[in-house]
């Protein structure tokens, strides 16, 4: 009866223990993809600041030379403006057929990539 009791103790103490190595691997889990979110995040806005800045650069640029070429600033800043309004028409039109799904296919491809492990 000795030997039924001290296994069934040892037994038990194996399922402590890989239950306790289970909850340790998943809180390793959810901190690894919790780091991976937030150094993306940081990142994406750090690109997206970036990105921002070199189109408020160019667009001042390309109206500071429509204005030269038209030999009226204003008329150069209204053209920039004019432009930039028809390529956010042209995306806004698009967006069902192109930027959703593009969007979506880079979501995705992030969620199911293994690279990184």
């Amino acid at each position: 009866m000795d030997n039924f009791n001290t296994k069934a103790a040892n037994l038990v103490n194996h399922v402590q223990d890989i239950a306790q190595t289970y909850y340790d691997l998943a809180r390793i889990n959810v901190a690894q993809a919790g780091s991976k979110a937030i150094s993306r995040a940081i990142i994406f806005f750090l690109l997206t600041g970036l990105v921002l800045c070199v189109f408020l650069l160019a667009g001042i640029g390309l109206s500071l030379y429509l204005g030269i070429l038209l030999k009226n600033p204003a008329a150069g800043y209204f053209t920039a403006a004019f432009i930039y309004f028809l390529l956010v028409m042209v995306l806004y039109l698009l967006r069902r057929k192109i930027v959703f799904p593009f969007i979506r296919d880079i979501i995705v491809r992030k969620i199911y990539d293994t690279t990184d492990q």
